[in-house]
């Protein structure tokens, strides 16, 4: 039995069992109907036995966690690239390769195995596969991520992502000239015939908008800073992807052209910018891009500029 107290903070009434599963979403509504049916939640010291019984802004909720209802996460001393770290958030940046939190049948070697390992304070909110997690970056995907250390900061940040008040830029390498527009505006839903990927909605998607301003054009590549003004799953990928110019090394949106470039797809959260979630003080944090995205730019630069000298020979 693991016990754990947390504070609502919420603005609003709610029905206490909508509230845990909003909070906890690797468990469903109707597990924690279930525990409090059993009395394994109590409200300000008082067992719930009712579903349907509200909390308010205050209220002090103690969960007592069967022992078969959660997975003991494996701590993992993985290297943990720390940019910022203060009381109330830590910002990282994560390398390509790791998954953000323990989905299946991926337990072990997340980033939250690492966070676990060297023993960060993280809110309660996620609990127990993704404590403080309130955004994430696709496994091959790199760059800076801002996490949750306690559940003010978690409860904030989560109402700023939705508000749309927090800024990602990233930077991509893809295929082809750029030639696209400078707003694509396309909805974005789950690929019914390969239901881990997505794709350009034609009916009942979720709005999806993605600025690109090209830094870079080449004869076979483009170098994109690309800014995502919704947070849709695998959003850019797609919605470059349908422009006729996929990431390069994205092999599940189109990637032909990768193996002697990248060995995965070479897009990069590279500055990420907020207002902090309890000292309101501007915060922009920027991440370097790794080695193997360098060495990409590089060979494409070097491949386009032998190809200008031929043609100055000619």
């Amino acid at each position: 039995m693991k016990k754990q107290k947390i504070k609502v903070y919420d603005s609003e009434f709610c029905r206490i069992d909508i509230w845990l599963h909003r909070n906890f979403p690797d468990f469903s509504r109707s597990a924690f109907t279930r525990l409090i049916k059993q009395g394994f939640i109590q409200k300000n010291q008082v067992v719930v036995l009712k579903p349907s019984t509200e909390i308010r802004p205050g209220d002090i909720l103690e969960i007592n966690w069967p022992t078969d209802a959660i997975q003991a996460l494996e701590p993992q001393n993985l290297p943990l690239d720390i940019i910022y770290q203060d009381d109330h958030i830590l910002v990282v940046n994560k390398r390509a390769g790791m998954i953000v939190h323990p989905v299946r049948p991926f337990q072990k070697n997340t980033l939250i195995n690492s966070l676990l390992f060297h023993d960060i304070q993280l809110s309660h909110y996620g609990f127990p596969l993704r404590p403080g997690i309130v955004h994430r970056l696709d496994r091959d995907t790199s760059g800076v991520l801002v996490i949750a250390k306690t559940d003010r900061a978690y409860l904030e940040l989560i109402q700023k992502f939705k508000n749309r008040m927090i800024e990602k830029y990233y930077l991509a390498l893809v295929e082809g000239q750029w030639q696209g527009i400078k707003k694509i505006d396309f909805a974005i839903e789950r690929n019914p015939r390969e239901p881990c990927l997505m794709k350009i909605s034609t009916n009942s998607g979720k709005p999806a908008q993605t600025e690109v301003k090209p830094l870079w054009i080449g004869n076979d590549y483009s170098l994109l800073f690309v800014k995502p003004r919704t947070g849709r799953t695998h959003q850019i990928r797609v919605h470059l992807s349908s422009q006729g110019y996929p990431i390069v090394g994205d092999k599940d949106y189109g990637s032909q052209h990768s193996e002697a470039i990248i060995k995965r797809q070479a897009l990069h959260a590279f500055l990420l910018s907020f207002s902090h979630p309890i000292t309101r003080k501007k915060m922009v944090f920027a991440a370097a891009l790794p080695s193997d995205f360098q060495e990409a730019l590089n060979r494409v630069l070097y491949s386009t500029n032998l190809m200008r000298k031929d043609r100055s020979h000619n």
